[in-house]
């Protein structure tokens, strides 16, 4: 299309006149000098518009298809251009003279000066710089807007040495594991179950029985391990020191876990007939092992003393002996050598072992004679590290008196009226136990029927008590049987022990999930750190919540803070509502924190009314 600029009448020009496109000043037009400005002087009479006159030629322009002014009034058109004249109705007649106006019309802009007498990098690096700055406040204000709302917990350390609070758990090591289809346990297979006692149980200590050498009636070498669980020569120069090292690292050298101390089970007050001492003790005259153990001359004289004597055809005398068992005679505790050769294998086992324990086995064989003896043998070895107790309650009580650690027992007892009732009542009266104030309990949950299922709570129970918890084998899967029955053992991954669980009697699903409930629960205590506190950190307090008839619910308070931790569960049969308003009897609407629910139906923190549970739903609270 061609250029068309101002109207204005001209002279006629030929057709082959050039055109220059580019020129917006000298360059004539195909109907004229179109863009030349008008002079000032110019006089246009009304003639000047008519088609007729001297710029006729440049009408063409109305009559040209590919002309803007096609078809237009070449007198308005002159009007318009001439006044600089524009429609109302947007469409511009006079683009040029828009352009010109507006140019005319515009505004010089001001050039932008930076204040304060800044350069413009000055301004620029400094404009910047506030606005991040303003960016941190606004972070910094709701990040502690958000922290000044936040409860943290209360973060206590954990109690030391090891034994003021562990996870125990009591392996018999004839009886523990197999791995290559035998009738009795391995300790080859113990040893890579560190890691199963590790990651599902938390242990962090266990006790081995049937280690040392034996017959099953009592110990025939102090210093070897028993060749019904290794090969003998293997087990001292291979066996237990691998024993000791993967008990040091459980889970392995590139993941951190505690180490597991180790204490052994030991009958340190009687041996096998086939062991040397007895035998040099029967056959001698002139021997130190002459008196090694407790003979008389003197028949017993009642049915009672017959149970506990037996004649020796070789010496012509009798011996005293373990009850009902001829072939495990008791040692002569008060004798000093016997005390020196035991202190010596106490020694030998701390070496070999590290030990950092021993549990008297069996111990309702101790005679009230012995007791004294026996304590000064085991404590002359003792260090801070290391304990000694005794795995009945009653013997424990007469002879421990090293104010280190206490055995105690929780019993599930047969046809009680109120689980809760008959359990808050073994804790008031444990807790109310005259060595409890400076001495470490040792609980372990004794069952007395058949019916399981309240024994994993029982078991949660005794974890979240001040001190220590020992398991038995095959407890965390509700077995009975882990001292006397070989476990039988599931996995999802073979050779990763940490997938193990004890299975037995048990479908495959039941005791993974049990384990797995474990440690969900051993997960959520740990978020308690005031539970790893020493039980001298704490007080225990029972309470009854009001209107509930089998609900238990007990608290441990620090002594230094109103820090608490509570454990709650219904022991109902049926759903109960359990009114939380009692049992926070003593504190105004509290907010608790729910580190762990056995029915997976609570979490976070909350402030509890009336809630509903479900049996043997247990809750662990944290208020702080």
């Amino acid at each position: 299309m061609g250029e068309y600029g101002r109207y204005t009448p001209g002279r006629p020009i030929s057709q082959s006149e050039p055109v220059y496109p580019n020129s917006s000043a000298d360059r004539p037009h195909l109907y004229g000098h179109t863009l030349s400005p008008e002079p000032e002087s110019a006089v246009l009479t009304e003639g000047s518009y008519g088609p007729d006159g001297y710029g006729a030629a440049s009408n063409a322009m109305f009559f040209d298809p590919n002309s803007p002014f096609f078809g237009m009034d070449p007198q308005l058109v002159g009007f318009v251009q001439k006044h600089n004249v524009v429609l109302d109705d947007g469409a511009v007649l006079n683009v040029n003279a828009l352009k010109e106006k507006a140019a005319m019309e515009r505004k010089q802009k001001k050039k932008f000066i930076p204040p304060c007498g800044l350069t413009r990098t000055q301004f620029i690096v400094s404009t910047i710089f506030i606005t991040l700055l303003v960016i941190l406040i606004i972070v910094a204000l709701a990040l502690g807007f958000t922290l000044g709302m936040r409860v943290d917990r209360p973060d206590y350390s954990a109690a030391t040495p090891w034994w003021r609070r562990t996870q125990m758990y009591q392996i018999n090591v004839a009886t523990w594991a197999n791995d290559v289809g035998g009738v009795t346990g391995r300790l080859a297979d113990v040893i890579p179950r560190m890691a199963y006692l590790s990651a599902q149980i938390s242990a962090t200590s266990i006790v081995l029985n049937e280690l040392i050498a034996n017959d099953g009636h009592g110990i025939t070498n102090w210093n070897e391990v028993s060749s019904v669980v290794a090969d003998v020569m293997e087990a001292m120069p291979t066996l237990i020191p691998q024993l000791v090292s993967k008990a040091a690292k459980p889970r392995g050298i590139f993941i951190k876990a505690p180490a597991i101390q180790i204490v052994l089970g030991m009958p340190l007050y009687a041996t096998s007939n086939m062991h040397p001492w007895f035998q040099q003790s029967v056959t001698g005259t002139m021997t130190k092992y002459v008196t090694y153990y407790i003979w008389t001359t003197q028949a017993p004289s009642t049915d009672q003393e017959r149970r506990y004597y037996a004649y020796s055809e070789t010496r012509k005398a009798y011996y005293r002996h373990v009850h009902g068992d001829p072939y495990a005679p008791l040692l002569n505790l008060t004798n000093v050598d016997v005390q020196t050769d035991l202190k010596q294998v106490l020694t030998f086992w701390k070496e070999k072992l590290v030990i950092k324990g021993v549990m008297i086995r069996n111990s309702t064989n101790v005679l009230p004679e012995m007791m004294a003896s026996l304590r000064q043998i085991v404590e002359s070895v003792q260090d801070d590290e290391f304990i000694w107790f005794a795995d009945d309650p009653d013997i424990d009580a007469k002879m421990n008196t090293a104010k280190r650690v206490c055995f105690f027992v929780l019993r599930i007892n047969r046809r009680v009226t109120s689980r809760a009732d008959d359990l808050s009542a073994q804790i008031v009266k444990i807790t109310n136990d005259s060595r409890l104030p400076v001495c470490t309990p040792i609980w372990v949950v004794e069952q007395f029927t058949e019916d399981v299922k309240d024994s994993g709570t029982v078991h949660k129970l005794a974890h979240f008590l001040p001190g220590n918890f020992l398991m038995k084998a095959g407890q965390e899967v509700y077995l009975t049987t882990g001292d006397t029955s070989l476990l039988q053992w599931g996995y999802t991954t073979f050779g990763d022990y940490a997938t193990y669980w004890p299975k037995n009697i048990n479908v495959e699903s039941q005791g993974r999930d049990q384990v797995g409930y474990w440690r969900a629960y051993s997960a959520g205590a740990a978020k308690v750190s005031l539970l790893a506190t020493a039980s001298s950190a704490t007080q225990v307090v029972v309470v009854k919540p009001a209107k509930d008839e089998n609900t238990l619910a007990v608290y441990r308070q620090h002594v230094e803070s109103s820090v608490r931790a509570y454990f709650v569960v219904s022991f109902q049969t049926l759903n109960t509502v359990v009114h939380f308003q009692s049992i926070f009897y003593d504190l105004s609407s509290p907010t608790v924190e729910i580190t762990f629910d056995s029915k997976y139906v609570y979490s976070g923190r909350h402030k509890l009314g009336d809630v509903i549970l479900m049996n043997n739903q247990v809750l662990l609270l944290y208020y702080y």
